[in-house]
C-alpha cells in the first residue's frame, strides 16, 4: 500500500485540543507536515507551540491557522470539532467551498443520543456529512479510543486496532496510511461509510455515559473502562 506522501500538508479542525491535537502531536512526530486550524488563532499558535516543543526537529513543517485557511490549504482534513451538532453545521457550512471534494477524516466523538430508538440508526458522520451538504469523501475513525491512549500508545508488538470506514477507497488509503506509521497503532478496514454507526456506539462518549447510567442504577457499579478493561 505504501505510505503516505510527506509532501502533503495535513489539516486539523481544529487541532487545538483533544484527539485533534493528540493526532496532529503524533504525526508531527511522525515527520508530517502540519496545519493546525483554530476558531481562536490564539489557541492555533498555542498548539503549534507545545507540538513543536514535543516533535523538534522531526516535524518539518507546521502553521497556526484560522478554519478556513487551513480547511483550504490542505487536501486531507483531520475533523476533529466537539460542541453541539448545530455548532459543527455552523461550521462546516461556513467551509463548503474549502472542503468541496477532499478527503475528510471524521475523528469526532459520537453524539450520544438520549433517544434510545434512535442507536445504530445514524452515525455523526452522516449527521456531518449532511451539515457539510456539498460532496466530500468522508472517513470515519479514531472515535473509539480515549486521548490517553495516543499520549501512551501501546507497545510496536501489539498495536491497538483502528477500525476504519469509509465508502471512497483513496480516502480510506490515505487513512490507513496515517494510522499505520503511527508506533503502536493498526488500521483495520471496517467496511462502507455506513457501518460508521456501529462505531458510534464504541466511542467513549457512549461509554461515560452509559457507564453514568449503569453508576446511578446499579450504585456503585462501573464499567470495565474506568478499569482500564
Amino acid at each position: 500500500m505504501g505510505d503516505f506522501d510527506k509532501s502533503r500538508k495535513i489539516a486539523f479542525l481544529p487541532g487545538t485540543s483533544g484527539i485533534g491535537k493528540a493526532l496532529a502531536k503524533n504525526l508531527a512526530k511522525a515527520g508530517y507536515k502540519i496545519l493546525i486550524g483554530g476558531v481562536k488563532l490564539g489557541e492555533a499558535k498555542a498548539s503549534v507551540k507545545e507540538i513543536q516543543k514535543a516533535a523538534g526537529s522531526a516535524c518539518p513543517f507546521i502553521e497556526a491557522m484560522d478554519m478556513k485557511g487551513a480547511a483550504g490549504a490542505a487536501k486531507v482534513i483531520f475533523f476533529s470539532m466537539s460542541g453541539s451538532q448545530e455548532e459543527k453545521k455552523d461550521l462546516l457550512q461556513g467551509l463548503q467551498s474549502e472542503l468541496k471534494g477532499k478527503t475528510i477524516i471524521d475523528v469526532t466523538t459520537a453524539a450520544y443520543l438520549k433517544d434510545e430508538s434512535k442507536w445504530g440508526q445514524t452515525s455523526t458522520t452522516h449527521m456531518n456529512q449532511e451539515a457539510l451538504a456539498v460532496p466530500a469523501k468522508w472517513v470515519r475513525c479514531w472515535n473509539t479510543v480515549f486521548v490517553g491512549l495516543l499520549e501512551n500508545p501501546p507497545p510496536a508488538d501489539s498495536p491497538h486496532n483502528i477500525i476504519i470506514c469509509g465508502d471512497d477507497q483513496d480516502a480510506v488509503t490515505d487513512a490507513k496510511q496515517l494510522t499505520d506509521c503511527l508506533p503502536g497503532f493498526k488500521a483495520l478496514y471496517g467496511g462502507g461509510l455506513k457501518y460508521a454507526k456501529a462505531l458510534d456506539l464504541l466511542g467513549p462518549g457512549w461509554i461515560v455515559e452509559l457507564d453514568k447510567n449503569a453508576s446511578n442504577s446499579m450504585g456503585s457499579a462501573l464499567a470495565g473502562w474506568r478499569f482500564g478493561l
